[in-house]
C-alpha cells in the first residue's frame, strides 16, 4: 500500500465503522473454529497488527505470528507489543511444512501478484485439518482509484476464489459476501465515482475511502449495522456484498 494509507489505517482502525464491523465479524467466526489447544497461528498481511490481539485472545497459550512485506507496519506491530512478526511474502513463508493450525489473511490476497503460489504455500505450511480464513474485496467491476491507492491487484467473486482454493487442495466450508446490509447504498456510490473518474480522467489524490470524514452518529450507525452481519453469517452465506469472506480447511487425511 501507499505509505499514506498505512498511516490512515493506523489512525482509524479503532474508531472507523468499517474496521469495527469487519473485526466483529472476523472474531465472531474465528471463535467458532475447531482449533487445538495452544494453536500456532499466522496472520498473513498483518499490517499494523489490528487483528493480532484478537487472534491471541482465541487461546492465551496460542503462538501468534504476524507477517507483512512492509517494514514500517512490522515496526508499528512491535511498538504495540507484538514481537513475533516477520517480513515475508505470501508465496515464500518462513514456516516449516505442516506447522500451523490457522492462517488468516484479512484483505491481503488481493495485494499479492502470485496469488496461486500463495495459496499453495498456505497449503504447505498448514497442518492436516488446519484452517485458512480469507477476506478480499468483491466484484472486479467495482475496481476504482481506491484499489490502486492500496495496490490491489484484483477483486474477487465467490466462485472464482472457491475454484482457486479447491485447485490448491482446500475444502471450502464457507464462502459469503460481507458488508451486505450497506451494499445497496455503497454500490451506486462506487459506480458513480468510477464513472466520474473515467469521464473526467481525474485522480482524487492519495486519500483512501476510510479517510473521508463521517459524522459520529453515522459512523456509530454504520458500525452497528456492519457488525450485526456476524449473526447472519453464523448460519448463512450471502450472495452479494462489498467484500468476500472464505473459510477453508486443509483435508485431514
Amino acid at each position: 500500500m501507499e505509505k499514506s494509507a498505512y498511516h490512515e489505517f493506523r489512525d482509524l482502525e479503532d474508531r472507523h465503522w468499517w474496521f469495527i464491523g469487519r473485526k466483529a465479524i472476523f472474531t465472531h467466526l474465528l471463535a467458532r473454529l475447531e482449533l487445538p489447544r495452544a494453536p500456532r497461528i499466522l496472520d498473513m498481511g498483518c499490517g499494523m497488527g489490528g487483528m493480532l490481539q484478537e487472534l491471541q485472545a482465541l487461546d492465551p497459550n496460542a503462538v501468534v505470528l504476524g507477517a507483512d512485506v512492509a517494514q514500517e507496519a512490522l515496526s508499528h506491530c512491535r511498538r504495540r507489543g507484538f514481537h513475533r512478526v516477520l517480513k515475508a511474502h505470501g508465496e515464500s513463508l518462513p514456516c516449516a511444512n505442516a506447522s500451523l493450525d490457522l492462517i488468516t489473511a484479512f484483505d491481503t490476497l488481493e495485494h499479492i501478484p502470485a496469488e496461486l503460489e500463495t495459496l499453495a504455500e498456505c497449503q504447505r505450511v498448514l497442518k492436516p485439518g488446519g484452517w485458512l480464513m480469507l477476506s478480499v474485496p468483491a466484484w472486479q467491476v467495482l475496481y476504482t482509484h481506491q484499489d490502486r491507492i492500496v495496490h490491489h491487484q484484483r477483486r474477487y467473486t465467490a466462485s472464482d476464489l472457491e475454484r482457486k482454493l479447491r485447485a490448491q487442495g482446500f475444502d471450502v466450508l464457507k464462502a459469503s459476501y460481507i458488508n451486505f446490509f450497506l451494499f445497496p447504498m455503497i454500490l451506486p456510490v462506487v459506480l458513480a465515482v468510477k464513472l466520474w473518474q473515467t469521464v473526467l480522467r481525474t485522480e482524487p489524490g492519495q486519500r483512501t475511502n476510510v479517510g473521508l470524514p463521517v459524522p459520529l452518529w453515522m459512523n456509530a450507525l454504520f458500525a452497528a449495522i456492519f457488525s450485526a452481519e456476524r449473526h447472519v453469517l453464523t448460519r448463512l452465506s450471502v450472495p452479494a456484498g462489498h467484500s468476500l469472506l472464505v473459510i477453508a480447511r486443509k483435508p485431514a487425511g
